[in-house]
């Protein structure tokens, strides 16, 4: 009997705590991991540059350290934006926030992470894939 008071009341407090995580996890948006989406994005930063190839968002990379360091070039163009984002629309390949529609955008010669290399203006301009791990 000694023995079961012990394990009864450990058996407890591990079943509540377990409906506690599960309550918890209901509440938390960021308990499941996946990319952001244009929408989570512009409702954070309403002036957000940044445009959709193959189901991920690229942000404007200006300002990030490590993207900036990194030797690339452009290589092969993947493609062309072919759609200005208004409120209300679904975001989807080739749709961009800042970007004008006929900007063409092309991967590194070497591979260097999610980077994106954008031609606008005679410049090169880097965008980040933002990928969630």
């Amino acid at each position: 009997m000694k023995i079961m008071i012990p394990l009864l009341i450990a058996l407890l407090l591990l079943t509540g705590c377990n409906q506690s995580k599960a309550i918890h996890s209901e509440d938390s948006m960021t308990e499941a991991t996946h990319n952001p989406t244009a929408q989570e994005i512009i409702a954070q930063d309403p002036d957000a540059d940044i445009f959709q190839y193959k189901g991920v968002i690229y942000g404007n990379a200006s300002k990030v350290e490590w993207v900036q360091q990194e030797k690339v070039t452009a290589g092969e163009k993947v493609g062309t934006i072919t759609q200005q984002y208004k409120e209300g629309l679904n975001f989807e390949d080739g749709m961009a926030t800042k970007l004008p529609v006929g900007v063409e955008f092309y991967e590194p010669t070497k591979k260097s992470g999610p980077i994106l290399l954008v031609k606008l203006n005679g410049e090169e301009v880097r965008y980040l894939g933002l990928i969630e791990g």
